[in-house]
């Protein structure tokens, strides 16, 4: 724009000193009106223009600043943390859709997408690697949270080699025993299971029911 309107100013004088060269002197100050009349037009074609680039200007720096001082932030995070005792993660964004994995607190999970449905906000994750689910907001947090790291046993269970009850048992926890805490698997019969380490180092399975993860 401001260059079409130097083209018209350098036109405007360009003509009005043909004019002054060639013709007489009421002509020469009628083109002189015509020159100031047009500059004038352009003028006032031009600094609205500029108000408008200096407001944008200024938007465009008070948004700058605010980013620098963490005032704005991106709204998808880059990974959230299960924030309840346990999470489940779903095929879709709501909990009628089928679970595909139980997470226990402090488990931290990439983020792909969100969703905002009727019973609130959903976030698409990598649960595993190349695999991807649903899970709820409420269930989460976008800070670091601490992991759980004990089982307190609350019923009477066996540890198990593996995580179905087709495992042979290595030992019996009694109620109240507490053991540590090393993670969470939900097999394909959709039971969730936990593995912990007993005091002398060995570790198995014990189902999630007969437990309480701290």
């Amino acid at each position: 724009m401001k260059k079409k309107s130097m083209i018209v100013i350098s036109a405007v004088f360009l003509t009005g000193f043909l004019v002054g060269s060639y013709t007489s002197p009421n002509v020469g100050s009628a083109a002189s009106n015509v020159v100031l009349a047009s500059v004038e037009w352009v003028t006032n074609q031009i600094n609205p223009l500029q108000s408008r680039v200096t407001k944008l200007e200024s938007e465009v720096q008070t948004l700058r600043n605010a980013i620098n001082d963490g005032g704005i932030e991106d709204s998808l995070p880059s990974h959230v943390y299960v924030n309840s005792t346990k999470a489940t993660v779903h095929k879709g964004a709501t909990r009628d859709y089928a679970i595909v994995a139980t997470f226990t607190k402090g488990k931290k999970l990439p983020v792909i997408a969100e969703h905002n449905g009727t019973d609130g906000k959903w976030y698409r994750v990598e649960y595993s690697t190349g695999k991807y689910g649903w899970i709820y907001s409420g269930d989460i947090s976008t800070k670091s949270v601490a992991a759980l790291s004990t089982v307190t046993i609350t019923n009477t269970t066996d540890v198990r080699r593996g995580a179905t009850t087709d495992y042979q048992s290595i030992t019996v926890l009694q109620k109240g025993t507490t053991v540590k805490y090393v993670s969470s698997f939900t097999n394909n019969k959709n039971e969730q299971w936990y593995n912990i380490e007993l005091s002398n180092g060995v570790r198995g399975w014990i189902l999630a029911i007969h437990g309480e993860v701290k």
